[in-house]
């Protein structure tokens, strides 16, 4: 008799699982990510919208992640029901601020030099990396892939951690174009020629251009030297991560890259020559045989790995090996 009452739980369970509704799993995403699209005198369009796109997000997450040869995981998150427009301004790379031609440093590509590196390289936790910080809907990744690596310099030559201000550059450099994109190495440039980087203390992020505040009395940390590493050559970096600490890095983004969840990000649809967000590297590793890069975003601590990503090693995935960039703090 225990069988049959088993097997009757089973599909009690199975009936429950299967009679989950896209409304009650519409309502239960904006309840866990507090959106509400109920306006007056809109008729409910705007939640007919919203929900039409989180179908779709949906059920391609589910389809991913049903296939066993994936390398990564997919999931819902608070861009599951955002339009292409509205995704576009969590980037921030200008496509004519991409270097044509640029000097590059050339580490020995030998195998002594393979044969020094470690298994491993993580700066996830080392005291001198920041908290994962947020860009919100204003293209300055750029500016964010410029300051987490001056900070890292700056606290390893200092001895003491300090945060610096983003909102410094999408105010100020005049090169770049504030939430519309920049370049991470021009960055660089724009602080070591106004004389340095304010603290975020005295300069906080405000994910909008601003008129320009900075004086010299902010300074927290000094540009000496940057420069880029070279291209397309996985020793390379990974040396230049030892010498050098954190690597800003642009990358092509695609649809799957917003939903990313866990694993080592894999999408061939984003290899090309485009490059359209800037992130950081810090460090490298292997799961489950799959070589990959350690990254770091600036989306929040609510996406991806607590704001982290895995992506492919040694393969340019995504173009994220064409332009690494390091930086040396005075």
């Amino acid at each position: 008799m225990r069988l049959p009452f088993v097997l009757a739980v089973f599909a009690m369970v199975f009936t429950v699982i299967n009679c989950y509704s896209d409304e009650e799993a519409w309502n239960d995403y904006k309840k866990k990510h507090k959106k509400n699209y109920r306006f007056p005198f809109d008729n409910g369009n705007q939640e007919r919208i919203r929900r039409a796109l989180f179908q779709i997000r949906n059920a391609e997450i589910n389809k991913h992640n049903s296939e066993k040869s994936g390398t990564y995981l997919l999931e819902l998150n608070k861009f599951s029901d955002m339009a292409p427009i509205e995704l576009n301004r969590f980037l921030g790379i200008k496509a004519d601020s991409v270097p044509s031609n640029r000097s590059v440093e050339t580490f020995a590509d030998d195998i002594e030099s393979r044969q020094r590196l470690p298994f491993s390289l993580d700066y996830r936790y080392d005291r001198c990396l920041p908290a994962i910080k947020q860009q919100g809907q204003c293209g300055s990744c750029w500016a964010f892939s410029a300051i987490t690596p001056l900070e890292f310099a700056r606290c390893k030559r200092a001895g003491t951690a300090i945060l610096l201000s983003e909102q410094q550059l999408v105010d100020c450099d005049r090169t770049s174009g504030g939430c519309n994109g920049g370049w991470y190495v021009t960055a660089w440039d724009h602080i070591k020629r106004v004389g340095g980087s304010a603290r975020k203390s005295s300069y906080e992020y405000l994910a909008r251009v601003g008129t320009c505040r900075f004086r010299t009395w902010m300074v927290g940390a000094r540009v000496s030297s940057s420069g880029y590493v070279q291209p397309k050559n996985e020793t390379a970096m990974q040396l230049a991560l030892q010498k050098y600490g954190p690597l800003a890095v642009a990358m092509n983004v695609i649809p799957s890259f917003y939903g990313y969840a866990s694993g080592v990000y894999s999408d061939n649809a984003c290899d090309g020559t485009t490059v359209n967000h800037g992130v950081v590297v810090v460090g490298w590793g292997e799961l489950n045989g799959e070589k990959f890069w350690m990254v770091r975003n600036s989306w929040g601590t609510d996406w991806g790995m607590a704001g982290y990503f895995r992506i492919q090693r040694g393969v340019n995935k995504c173009n994220i090996e064409s332009y690494p960039a390091f930086v040396v703090a005075v």
